[in-house]
């Protein structure tokens, strides 16, 4: 775990040096008549920052049994921060293709360059890299928090009725011990961390939740809208056997998964 502390200490490091030098280039090329592009810089790297977050929380989870979930994702995130390093390096150095595509990968680009992934935060506006932030740490490590399991959504009541799920869609959600969480909300992955008791209660973040940046379909984007509404009401929860059931005090919002 040290060792791992110190990789991505010097990564992060690295990285944040390689984003002023970035900046300054695209400065550079604004004041030659070059289309702006900083703000479309700075919002690249926000994105990039939930990213690695969802993504490399992800890795934690699916850890195996036994595993140290935070080793996977300090891995995850070492590795995502120098390829994202790389790549503003050789923009920084001159590679000439065309800078959008230089400075703003896709999440299908990152996703593919790295299976753990991970993200840093904007130039200028928040130079530094963060460190993740700590999951909230639940009470109980009941089978709803098992390592590595997800479940997937089957039934769904919202304001009192059934709400039908998109056929062939994903909606999924994967609870660790500590309470981190990670999930397909439908088109987008998001993760996050809950409190959980022995007694069936259920508290989730304030904040919400992270979400990564792809675009789909209306309708599954607006039940991914819908799901993380409904899942943020639920404040009860129970596991009976292969079933979870999430659902709000008066029962007027239900998410009933299987795995």
């Amino acid at each position: 775990m040290g060792c791992l502390d110190a990789k991505l200490k010097a990564a992060n490091q690295q990285l944040n040096t390689t984003l002023k030098a970035a900046q300054e280039r695209l400065e550079q090329l604004q004041a030659h008549g070059r289309r702006p592009l900083l703000g479309a810089f700075i919002d690249s790297q926000r994105k990039f920052n939930a990213y690695r977050e969802a993504q490399c929380n992800w890795q934690g989870i699916r850890a195996a049994p036994g595993a140290n979930g935070a080793d996977y994702v300090k891995d995850c995130q070492i590795r995502v921060t120098l390829g994202r390093e790389q790549e503003l390096a050789e923009f920084v150095a001159g590679d000439e293709r065309p800078a959008a595509a230089a400075i703003a990968p896709t999440v299908a680009e990152v996703e593919s360059r790295s299976p753990g992934n991970a993200e840093p935060l904007a130039a200028d506006q928040a130079a530094a890299v963060d460190q993740p932030e700590k999951p909230a740490v639940a009470s109980d490590s009941s089978a709803m928090g098992s390592r590595g399991s997800e479940w997937r959504l089957v039934h769904w009541v919202a304001n009192g009725a059934e709400k039908p799920i998109i056929a062939d869609s994903a909606v999924t959600i994967a609870i660790d011990p500590s309470g981190k969480i990670a999930g397909n909300a439908s088109v987008n992955r998001f993760s996050g961390a809950c409190r959980f008791d022995a007694d069936g209660r259920l508290e989730w973040p304030r904040t919400g939740f992270t979400l990564t940046r792809m675009a789909g379909p209306q309708p599954l984007m607006a039940q991914e809208r819908a799901f993380l509404e409904s899942l943020r009401r639920t404040t009860l929860y129970r596991v009976d056997g292969q079933e979870l059931v999430l659902r709000s005090r008066s029962g007027a919002t239900v998410l009933t998964f299987i795995r």
